[in-house]
């Protein structure tokens, strides 16, 4: 289901960026209610002067989430549950994490092993 995040930032000396993810108005783009409705109040606030950035880099909550995501950012500085999350709040989905019964059996590598060329063990 499509999301979008608006930002309004305080510029101070009564000017307001409105920031947001969601893609520019395109004429004949299909959008759903949400997106409609985050539209009609960007317009609002294109007739009332304001600055409106299209960019989810510039959205500062979600560009923290896209960067949890980022191998390349912190992506491998945090937990899988983390990374589940700022999906979440992307609005992907989550990735389901199950314990697997492969890998090591480390009772079995630790056992005592036969002594070799008649050396004790």
């Amino acid at each position: 289901m499509p999301s979008v995040t608006i930002t309004l930032i305080d510029q101070g000396q009564g000017r307001v960026s409105v920031r947001t993810d969601a893609l520019p108005p395109k004429v004949g783009l299909g959008v759903s209610q949400a997106q409609g409705l985050a539209m009609e109040f960007l317009g609002t606030a294109l007739k009332r002067g304001l600055e409106v950035v299209y960019d989810r880099n510039q959205v500062p909550l979600v560009s923290l989430a896209v960067e949890l995501l980022d191998p390349e950012g912190l992506g491998f500085a945090c937990t899988a549950e983390v990374r589940d999350r700022a999906r979440l709040a992307l609005g992907r989905d989550a990735i389901e994490h199950k314990p697997t019964m492969a890998g090591v059996d480390i009772d079995r590598v630790h056992q005592h092993r036969p002594a070799v060329d008649g050396a004790a063990a």
